[in-house]
């Protein structure tokens, strides 16, 4: 065992393993798979391609050019990421929190769920307003 372990070891050097590109490729091909066995049809080639530019990304030795794809990819879809996390967490502490939008600058805000009619100050833009919570 600890044989395999220095082959995998040396095996690896050099190389930068998975990041968030290639993650989201896996799951990508991972949910067109799924589709593929009720669909057919490119559903069913498009997850091996994807896949196995996953594993090419996560074994290639060129890291700079992994690093600036995997750049590239978190600027366009860390948003996205970002707002889909924010709203998890909303969803989650729904029966302790009320959520509310700033009219001005849209921020989200919460407020404790049962506290009456409050006067609520946006911590981002500083406008007032009142709620009911």
């Amino acid at each position: 065992m600890n044989g395999f372990r220095q082959f995998l070891a040396r095996f690896m050097a050099g190389r930068r393993g998975m990041d968030e590109l290639g993650g989201a490729l896996y799951l990508l091909g991972l949910i067109l798979w799924v589709i593929s066995l009720f669909a057919g049809g490119i559903f069913s080639v498009l997850p091996l391609v994807l896949w196995g530019y996953s594993i090419f990304r996560s074994l290639s030795r060129n890291i700079n050019a992994r690093a600036r794809e995997n750049e590239w990819f978190l600027a366009k879809f860390g948003p996205l990421r970002k707002k889909a996390s924010q709203a998890y967490v909303r969803f989650k502490n729904r029966r302790i929190y009320l959520y509310y939008r700033c009219p001005q600058c849209k921020s989200w805000l919460k407020l404790p769920r049962n506290i009456g009619e409050k006067k609520v100050t946006c911590s981002h833009c500083g406008a007032t307003f009142v709620k009911k919570a």
